[in-house]
């Protein structure tokens, strides 16, 4: 599974396009007790990995920190730029019907965002992504069953929409779900 902006949005993005967000999904984690680990801390067994929630530990429900976890299923995708991601992230919130406000950027302008809102929300559709990093962190198993309901929910929506690309990342996102709702994890690295 690969998760691509079209060439538009990356030549727009083109000091960011180097620098991106990695996203893999594992499926049917179960906590190893007494996992060998390398000089590192690391698991040196197959189909084994260390998660912990980095930021936003809620998200990380039913797991434990720092544990090691045997996985069944692991795919890898790159989920585009780290200013590509949070353009198709906004356009995800707008999808999920959160209300377009004023918002700061980085370089402090102003700029009309519908994620703004759902980073002011306490819940809503996509809520546990669009409110998340998009650089680094672990979404566990009770919040990637929500997004995927919530992926499933709103993908005839998603199928329509006119963003360039949008509907081909939805797709991608909603597979990884899918596999990650299957008592598994997405970890954003």
């Amino acid at each position: 599974m690969r998760f691509a902006f079209p060439v538009a949005i990356c030549l727009t993005l083109s000091s960011h396009v180097l620098a991106g967000l990695d996203v893999t999904a594992y499926s049917g984690l179960r906590k190893v007790e007494h996992a060998k680990l390398n000089r590192d801390g690391l698991p040196v067994a197959k189909n084994q990995v260390k998660l912990s929630p980095i930021d936003f530990p809620e998200r990380f429900a039913n797991l434990q920190a720092g544990a090691v976890y045997q996985f069944d299923r692991q795919v890898d995708f790159e989920a585009g730029s780290y200013s590509g991601f949070n353009i198709w992230r906004n356009e995800l919130a707008k999808l999920g019907g959160y209300r377009a406000i004023k918002a700061k950027t980085a370089e402090n302008k102003t700029e009309i965002r519908y994620d703004a809102a759902a980073w002011q929300s306490k819940s809503g559709p996509f809520w546990e992504l669009i409110n998340f990093s998009d650089a680094e962190g672990v979404i566990g198993p009770v919040a990637c069953k929500k997004l995927y309901a919530d992926f499933v929910a709103f993908h005839s929506a998603a199928m329509a929409d006119p963003m360039p690309g949008f509907k081909e990342s939805y797709q991608d996102w909603e597979n990884a779900l899918k596999m990650a709702s299957n008592n598994g994890a997405l970890e954003f690295h």
